[in-house]
């Protein structure tokens, strides 16, 4: 067969010639520009050249006149393979370059046959249609407006008279009138078809542009399109700034990369580009002399001859200019080319004007996220501050009752922790001798207080937040204590009892510091200096209290005057986010703003009519709100909680706290009353109670609800004679999704799962999350164990759909183990440990099925928990050896590889089968450090091999995907390398295609890597996965493997023949060795050789051989055709 030459800059139009000519058994050349071409034409002289026009470098052009010129490969014959609706420049450009053939694109695949066997002067297949058209030189384009509707009309008047010269009688005359006239009607429709794919590439350019948000690429896409329309030498397109003197972007095509950047960094609004942009017209030139400064261009641009230039411009301004130079196979620009240039220049501007706005659009969107960030910051402050005021407020309520200093420190102690959430609070005062006595606590304390003592005073290993506070007079506030850096001892201890920030502040009286409050949190950043002052505030009160009880004997009447005080004070500040209100026996006296927000009722309705108050309590409510009421005059006051109804319907939660006040007589005068809405808090504490019981991912029952629910099912089980099943579920592959795509996936997959298994069962049978990926399933009322069958088929069936999570598709299965109450056991453990063990096995099963527990399963599981610990065993001992084999080249029968397999050499059971260890080396993790001590181990035998003499060969290791995803796999493989002092291209790394195929995007890095340590790199088993041809072409791979299951029946099942074919065809266009393992027999070994398969491997040239008597085997020369 003939040797081709591509050339095209388009890898995809080079890959569909090579693999559609392929076929026929030529043999393919590729280049992507003249430059390259030329190399290639000189190094193979090839039969036939098909080469694409315009092109980066050297355009097809050029390069035809360079072959014709060169006497040595000047007769070759030429193609040109070009653009539709660039077919009439091409078939120009041809006649005057003396190339016979244009192949328009596209063409359907047997005219492309066709076509490359006239010009070798091959047989045309039978039937074949015809051949590409010669060259034509007729027809220039007119306007591109008018054209269409022109060529329409056209048409009707040729198809008229081609109609009316049929009515006519026969006759010499008349057959010369209908052959003229069929002529002219096969013009029209050729004018009219490239008119029509000429609007086709704008319309096109006009959808690209639209979805474009890359302002270059935007550019670039315009810039190729016009250039192609016009069938330009050079196209270049330039962007000005705002103010139209500086050049923002600047695209060119036809040049080096060097004259590209050159020509960007000189160009300016000057000569033929200001006049463009100033008066917002065409310009077309021809017959230049080439010099480009005679129109304003610089002095390093390409020679002008022709030049077509149009402004970049919408309604309101001029942007840029689009220019052409140079037209290909003429000497001047159309009419035509120019309306062409002109229709790009727009839609660039319109899609340059869009983009512009999206962008200002964007940076709107972005100052709005930085204002919602702002917001939520400011919405936390404010909850930190209410969270404080809530304390503060209660805190004054416990002040103004405390009838003893030590009640006062307790009750306020425990008022910050409950209405706080304080993790612990605690009041210690200042002795003389520097220690701090604590007084009162809450929260948790656990010893804290007791069994560390605490100073004050400077220099004292005893230093905590409390005594700095004391010492400075200052508050002392610590976000992180895991952060801080002083106070050693104290900091130990606190972190141990879950403190994890902390805020001490002074109690003073006037100028003299005599004592500290300090609270505790169990978060960092518990505190901030944000909420310093008003803790200061707290502080103060607090300390306020505490002196005005220790004067309370002999000032009280100015205790009575500062109770007075603290009962108005009490209601200032509980106005700040808690409804205030004050009423009289026959009049609402006052009530605060925010009444109106938390009730929904405008304030002045509350005061027309006094009933609204408690009409708006929840009718379920209401009876218990007045019986409390009823007991407020015999108690003084009341506490409590009710919902309230909104006129929208929406029901909140309400804190009521109201007393009576009296006058100085004792007769009740009003009542004041604080109410504070709790809804979220009552929200939090039933979710919190929900989650007691269920699982916060995926909703379903948890182990508490699950036991209670199993124990209840066992009970109503024994009394009525039922059967009760409980089924272990556990995601089979599960741990690969989480590596592979993320946690965040893996919550999303556990929650799909949890759905379909509620949706599979009945209401009356319960699904509860163990943990992970593991799932328990509840059935009762069971009569018999087919009905159970039948449960367990619809949960399998539920796994047989792909779970969609956003743009990812999974297919995931489960593995289910099925225990029977009472027969296989009469209590709730033996029952979830026979599920798990049942479980083990259908995993064991490869899973994706179910097994029902028996006794000699946990004889099972002991076995395997025995190996396991054999493997350890071995790992530390030294047991595995490696066998190596041999891999014969099927053309010369020369040993030239060898496959590194482990063998385990059991001190007891003798050789142990790697069928049997490996996989549960897999599942108990134990793979990776086997792994890469066969990597090891075969490095440095083949190293030692090399050593001795004797003929280099690749060894070849398998890979398990756990190695292969670890992070530092590549400088492990780097690492053997250096320490054996191998070279890298005598190692080969086996992988499996679903190893990398599950996602190929991340493993195709981690190859190139590998290769670029000069490692090669197989598929191993091809053939039994799923590859994608786009992917395996970036794999960076050098060997396909064909699995040995096809390779089993090649001789006698067409379809693993057929499938055998395929894979050595494929491994050879994408320029790959196959190798087929398993081959036992001599009419497999004649098949592939038969069909060109490069290697082989198995039982009939060798089994696997000890390291030993391979190197007899390889010394010895032996060959497979010997």
């Amino acid at each position: 067969m003939a040797t081709i030459l591509i050339v095209d800059d388009q890898v995809l139009n080079r890959e569909f010639l090579t693999t559609l000519l392929g076929y026929s058994g030529h043999r393919l050349l590729e280049a992507s520009d003249g430059v390259e071409a030329l190399k290639i034409a000189h190094a193979d002289r090839p039969d036939l050249i098909i080469t694409d026009i315009l092109m980066p470098n050297m355009d097809g052009y050029e390069f035809v006149s360079r072959v014709h010129a060169d006497p040595s490969i000047a007769d070759t014959p030429i193609m040109f393979y070009t653009a539709t609706y660039r077919e009439r420049e091409a078939n120009v450009m041809a006649g005057n370059c003396g190339v016979r053939y244009v192949l328009p694109k596209p063409s359907e695949p047997e005219i492309i046959l066709q076509s490359v066997h006239e010009m070798l002067g091959l047989p045309l297949p039978a039937a074949a249609p015809a051949p590409a058209m010669a060259m034509r030189t007729n027809g220039a384009y007119a306007g591109l407006n008018d054209q269409v509707s022109d060529y329409l009309a056209e048409l009707g008047i040729n198809s008229n008279e081609m109609l009316k010269l049929v009515d006519k009688n026969s006759g010499p005359a008349l057959e010369g009138e209908l052959d003229q006239a069929a002529r002219k009607l096969s013009l029209s429709l050729a004018n009219l078809q490239m008119v029509s794919l000429r609007l086709t590439a704008l319309i096109e350019l006009g959808i690209t542009l639209a979805a474009e948000r890359d302002p270059v690429q935007l550019l670039t896409n315009g810039c190729r399109v016009a250039q192609d329309l016009g069938v330009a030498k050079y196209a270049v397109v330039c962007i000005f700034d705002d103010n139209g003197t500086r050049l923002r972007h600047f695209v060119a095509r036809g040049l080096d990369d060097g004259l590209r950047e050159k020509l960007g960094a000189s160009l300016s609004r000057t000569g033929m580009l200001d006049t463009l942009m100033a008066t917002r017209l065409p310009r077309r030139l021809s017959g230049l002399d080439g010099d480009p400064q005679r129109i304003g261009l610089p002095s390093c641009h390409p020679p002008v001859h022709s030049f077509l230039g149009v402004p970049i411009a919408s309604m309101g301004r001029s942007y840029g200019c689009l220019y052409l130079v140079d037209k290909l196979g003429s000497g001047h620009f159309s009419e035509t080319d120019e309306q062409a240039a002109a229709t790009v220049g727009t839609q660039l501007a319109i899609a340059h004007e869009n983009l512009v706005l999206y962008e200002e659009i964007q940076a709107g969107r972005r100052k709005l996220e930085t204002e919602i960030i702002e917001r939520t910051e400011a919405q936390e402050s404010l909850r930190r501050a209410l969270r404080a005021r809530t304390v503060m407020a209660k805190c004054n309520h416990v002040m103004v009752h405390a009838s003893n200093e030590m009640l006062l420190l307790r009750d306020m102690c425990d008022t910050v922790v409950d209405a706080g959430g304080y993790h612990m609070a605690w009041i210690g005062y200042a002795n003389d001798d520097g220690t701090i006595q604590p007084m009162a606590h809450a929260g948790v304390e656990c010893g804290f207080l007791r069994d560390y003592p605490v100073y004050w005073m400077e220099n004292t290993d005893g230093l905590c937040p409390a005594g700095i506070a004391i010492h400075r007079v200052l508050p002392y506030l610590i976000a992180d204590i895991a952060a801080e850096s002083n106070m050693g001892e104290w900091r130990i201890r606190a972190l141990g009892r879950g403190y994890r920030s902390a805020i001490s502040l002074p109690l003073k009286n006037g100028d003299r510091v005599f004592g500290a409050i300090t609270l505790y949190e169990s978060t960092p950043d518990g505190f901030n200096h944000i909420d310093v002052p008003m803790f200061e505030e707290l502080a103060t009160d607090i300390a306020y209290g505490v002196v005005n009880l220790r004067a309370k004997t002999a000032r009280r009447k100015v205790e009575q005057e500062l109770l007075a005080t603290k009962e108005t004070l009490s209601g200032i500040l509980g106005s700040i986010d808690n409804i205030v209100w004050s009423a009289s026996a026959d009049a609402l006296l006052y009530v605060n703003q925010i009444a109106e927000t938390i009730y929904g009722r405008p304030i002045d309705e509350f005061k027309k009519n006094r009933k609204l108050w408690l009409e708006a309590i929840h009718p379920e409510d209401r009876s218990n709100v007045r019986d409390r009421l009823s007991q407020l005059l015999e108690h003084g006051a009341i506490a409590q909680q009710y919902r309230i109804v909104r006129p929208d319907g929406s029901v909140r939660w309400i804190e009521h706290r109201s007393k009576i006040i009296r006058d100085s007589a004792g007769a009740p005068v009003r009542v004041d009353a604080v109410e504070s809405d709790v809804t979220e808090r009552k929200k939090y504490e039933a979710r919190i109670e929900y989650l007691a019981s269920h699982d916060a991912l995926t909703d379903l029952a948890n182990r508490n609800l699950l036991d209670d629910r199993i124990t209840q099912a066992m009970s109503y089980a024994r009394r009525n004679g039922k059967l009760l099943a409980l089924l272990f579920l556990d995601l089979d592959r599960f741990k690969a999704v989480n590596d592979s795509i993320g946690h965040a996936f893996g919550d999303m997959l556990l929650q799909g799962v949890a759905m379909r298994l509620q949706s599979a069962i009945r209401e009356s049978d319960t699904v509860a999350r163990q943990g992970g990926d593991e799932f328990i399933i509840l059935l009762t009322d069971l009569a018999e164990v087919k009905h159970l069958i039948s449960v367990i088929d619809k949960i399998i069936d539920a796994f047989s759909k792909p779970f969609v999570l956003k743009s990812h598709h999974l297919y995931i299965t489960a593995s289910i183990g099925v225990t029977l109450f009472p027969d296989d056991a009469d209590n709730l453990q033996d029952l979830l440990r026979n599920a798990d063990t049942a479980m083990y096995q259908a995993k064991a099963e490869h899973g994706n099925t179910y097994q029902f527990y028996s006794r000699d399963m946990s004889a099972r599981v002991m076995e395997r928990a025995r190996l396991e610990s054999a493997l350890r065993h071995a790992i530390d001992h030294e047991e595995f050896e490696v066998f190596y084999q041999p891999k014969p080249d099927l053309r010369s029968g020369r040993i030239i590889g060898a496959e590194a397999l482990i063998r385990w050499r059991h001190p007891e059971l003798g050789m142990i089968s790697p069928a049997h260890f490996i996989p549960v080396a897999e599942e108990a993790g134990l793979i990776v450090p086997i792994g890469r001590w066969v990597l090891e181990t075969a490095c440095a035998q083949n190293k030692s091999w090399q050593d001795r003499g004797l003929p280099a060969i690749s060894v070849a290791v398998n890979l398990s995907a756990r190695q292969f995803m670890q992070e530092e796999f590549v400088n492990i493989v780097s690492g053997a390398l250096d320490h054996t002092g191998l070279d890298a291209c005598w190692l080969e790394l086996e992988l499996t295609e679903s190893m990398v195929m599950n996602n190929a995007e991340r493993f195709i890095a981690k190859l190139s890597a590998l290769k670029r340590l000069g490692v090669l790199l197989s598929i191993d088993d091809f053939g039994t996965g799923y590859s994608s041809l786009s992917y395996l072409k970036r794999f960076s791979l050098d060997r396909l493997k064909i699995d040995q299951s096809f390779i089993r029946d090649i001789a006698t099942d067409p379809e693993d023949a057929a499938i055998t074919r395929s894979v050595i065809a494929l491994g050879h266009s994408l320029n790959l060795r196959v190798i087929a393992e398993g081959v036992e027999t001599e009419q497999q070994l004649n098949f592939l050789r038969e069909h060109d398969c490069d290697e082989m491997q198995g039982h009939y040239f060798s089994k696997a051989l000890s390291a030993d008597d391979f190197a007899s085997l390889l010394q010895s020369g032996s060959c497979l055709y010997n």
